[in-house]
């Protein structure tokens, strides 16, 4: 009897080794599922935040606040001439808002310096957003993408938004704008601070739209020691050569900025690589559903190991 009885013993503590293993197990596997998808959702793929309202139009709108930033690591430029080697510029922060018709970027970055004049010797400072164009086959290189697979710039320039009118530019001469007759885009008068842009790999940037024609709102303003910059536009666009949005939808976004104290301008300045946007729907980031989905399936198949060892145990 006494044998028997040890022999239920061991086998009962046998049965729960084996479910308190099969059940730590599990845990980790839900614990392992749940930190990949965050780290996903929140490292690679910045949310544009659905709202009901219009979108803000303004760098220091409170709305802001209730978007989610995500950092992303910006390096020099060194794959083509010209290239950079060393910046002090090391990140942005990114953030989005939509409300199904409209779209708008916050990009924020610390630089102590505001350049935002041009001349021989001076730089401005300027930020770009890219986007793969709707006529790209498949993902484009983030530096300015090829042939087959286009990209959309937005292109802010602080220098374009805060012109000195009280000075006169170097290329007029007895009041003949020499500058403007041979299109010297410094000599332009702006009406927006921002360009449109195609590219199809180095070397090849052309402004979809005239400086007086522009469908991007884009605003920067300082605050401290940083700039903070808006970008806002229509989710949609009829033009194949530029990006669209789509809500529920992901699309690549890479970023630029052009330190002017550095002497940065065209191909020197510092990049990312691809990251994402995502739109947010009425059920918000789905990404946040799946780890849920995991520890409730998680605890069913643990209830079901468990009234299976019972009813063995009870037969």
């Amino acid at each position: 009897m006494r044998n028997r009885a040890q022999i239920k013993i061991n086998h009962g503590l046998q049965i729960t080794n084996y479910t308190q293993g099969i059940t730590r197990y599990l845990l980790i596997a839900t614990f392992i599922l749940f930190t990949a998808v965050t780290v996903h959702s929140q490292g690679l793929i910045v949310m544009a935040k659905k709202v009901s309202g219009e979108v803000p139009s303004e760098p220091s709108d409170a709305m802001w606040r209730d978007a989610t930033a995500l950092s992303i690591p910006l390096a020099p430029q060194v794959m083509a001439k010209p290239r950079i080697y060393e910046s002090k510029i090391k990140e942005l922060k990114v953030r989005a808002i939509h409300n199904t018709r409209d779209i708008a970027f916050l990009i924020e970055w610390e630089d102590p310096t505001e350049d935002a004049s041009i001349d021989i010797d001076k730089f401005s400072d300027a930020v770009a957003l890219e986007f793969p164009s709707q006529t790209s086959k498949e993902k484009p290189h983030f530096a300015m993408g090829d042939k087959e697979n286009p990209i959309n710039i937005w292109f802010w320039r602080a220098a374009w938004q805060k012109a000195d009118e009280k000075k006169r530019l170097y290329a007029m001469v007895d009041d003949f704008a020499g500058g403007l007759q041979v299109g010297n885009p410094v000599s332009i008068k702006r009406t927006y601070p921002v360009e449109n842009l195609i590219a199809e790999g180095f070397g090849s940037v052309t402004d979809i739209r005239k400086a007086h024609n522009q469908d991007i709102l884009a605003k920067g303003i300082r605050d401290g020691k940083k700039w903070l910059v808006i970008f806002k536009r229509s989710l949609t666009s009829s033009d194949k050569f530029e990006v669209s949005f789509k809500e529920g939808g992901v699309i690549p976004i890479a970023f630029a900025v052009w330190d002017g104290s550095e002497g940065h301008r065209g191909g020197r300045k510092v990049v990312s690589t691809w990251y994402y946007v995502g739109l947010e729907t009425e059920e918000r980031a789905g990404t946040y559903v799946y780890p849920v989905i995991a520890f409730l399936l998680t605890g069913a198949i643990i209830a079901i190991l468990i009234f299976a060892i019972r009813k063995r145990r009870g037969a």
